[in-house]
């Protein structure tokens, strides 16, 4: 079985961690060689994705693997055990707490805007390419 969505990790992406002091000591040539490689690497890395993914998953279901979609309760008791794991950790550590607040506010404000733009697009192919028109 191939359960889905991967709740805790809806796309690809890639973080690079930087001290900022010795990111600061850096001479801004090297931190804009730096920046560079790391956008680089991050959109090699979602295009890789977004290239492969499809080819694996008929591979996957061409094996046998049958497509689940994880029950909407499982998703819930997931997200909901994650949050309360993400809420003791940020009462132990303050910037825990401060980097995940700033998190929830960009994606309150990110997922108001796929509603809009994304979503619909997407569920509107969707429904085109099950009517075999792609």
């Amino acid at each position: 079985y191939y359960y889905y969505p991967g709740w805790w990790e809806g796309g690809p992406t890639l973080a690079t961690l930087i001290n900022l002091d010795k990111w600061n000591s850096l001479p801004p040539a090297y931190q804009a060689v730096l920046k560079t490689a790391c956008e680089a690497a991050n959109g090699n890395m979602m295009a890789s994705y977004d290239y492969k993914n499809p080819t694996a998953l008929k591979s996957l279901v061409a094996n046998g693997a049958q497509l689940r979609p994880f029950p909407q309760d499982v998703l819930a008791a997931a997200f909901d055990a994650a949050n309360s794991v993400y809420a003791e950790i940020g009462a132990s550590n303050a910037m825990f707490k401060k980097i995940k607040d700033s998190q929830d506010v960009f994606k309150r404000d990110a997922y108001l805007w796929a509603q809009i733009a994304e979503y619909n697009y997407d569920t509107f192919m969707m429904v085109q390419q099950q009517a075999g028109k792609l």
